[in-house]
């Protein structure tokens, strides 16, 4: 997995915590797998434990809960809600993050703890802070970073509402869609700061988006290619009603945000 990612560009800085959070060690026994351009299936690790590996360390985004666990991950049938996003799309927004040593990151939406892991091999497990929403998917990842030897503080909690006690932080870390960036994450990031998210202003398409926080109190930055995640819960139904929209940045102030056509770095 590390071989084909370095494929795609410098990835040196992640190659250690890579290997110190290893991906399997994340995965669930049972869950569904969804390669690019394929049919999804169901990898079970005690039915056929050599294709649930190699599907552990495949470029592919792995489902682990459907309709908030209401219906059995097998059938692959649902809403996807929660997952182990593909490896080279996470690589994509911690490169994005660059998280120097030491610095104070808030990550929001742990899942199943591999971003959690991965920044906490890089920043020190006292220095990341992870909030999940549904406390089941926050106790599996609780067990998996045990497994892995990582150590970051999980909070179960709403992330859009970010956690000011522990604030400011250096970098906000975002594993799900938002159509609307909770200015929550602009207040509790130092001026400087990086905000990396996945703009989702429709539920099926969005942009990988880096922000950074100015002395004023905006946040202002821009898109750097298309991804797809499942979306924040509490903007769920907020997505739908956004549709999509071009540009090539955003504007996040106190009073809301806006869409750039223009370079964002223009922007006075």
């Amino acid at each position: 997995m590390v071989a084909g990612l370095e494929r795609l560009g410098d990835i040196s800085r992640w190659r250690a915590p890579l290997r110190n959070a290893p991906r399997h060690l994340f995965v669930p026994d049972r869950a569904w797998a969804t390669p690019d351009g394929g049919a999804g299936y169901l990898i079970d690790r005690n039915q056929d434990p050599d294709a649930w590996l190699d599907a552990a360390y495949a470029d592919m985004a792995i489902v682990t809960q459907l309709d908030d666990g209401a219906t059995d991950v097998a059938t692959g049938a649902g809403e996807y809600t929660s997952s182990l996003s593909a490896p080279s799309v996470i690589l994509a927004g911690l490169s994005l993050l660059n998280p120097g040593a030491g610095s104070r990151v808030l990550e929001i939406g742990t899942g199943t703890g591999w971003t959690a892991g991965l920044l906490s091999s890089q920043v020190g497990d006292e220095n990341v802070t992870s909030m999940e929403v549904d406390p089941a998917v926050l106790a599996e990842a609780a067990v998996n970073l045990k497994k892995a030897g990582c150590g970051p503080r999980l909070v179960l909690g709403d992330g859009a509402e970010g956690l000011p006690e522990k604030a400011p932080y250096d970098r906000v870390h975002v594993t799900c869609g938002v159509a609307t960036v909770p200015y929550e994450w602009v207040r509790q990031t130092r001026p400087g700061g990086i905000i990396v998210l996945p703009w989702m202003p429709s539920p099926d398409t969005g942009q990988l988006t880096s922000l950074t926080v100015r002395d004023d109190g905006t946040a202002v930055g821009r898109f750097y290619g298309e991804v797809n995640y499942m979306m924040l819960r509490a903007q769920r139904e907020k997505a739908r009603r956004h549709g999509n929209s071009a540009g090539t940045g955003l504007l996040v102030t106190p009073e809301g945000q806006r869409i750039w056509l223009d370079d964002p770095d223009d922007l006075s």
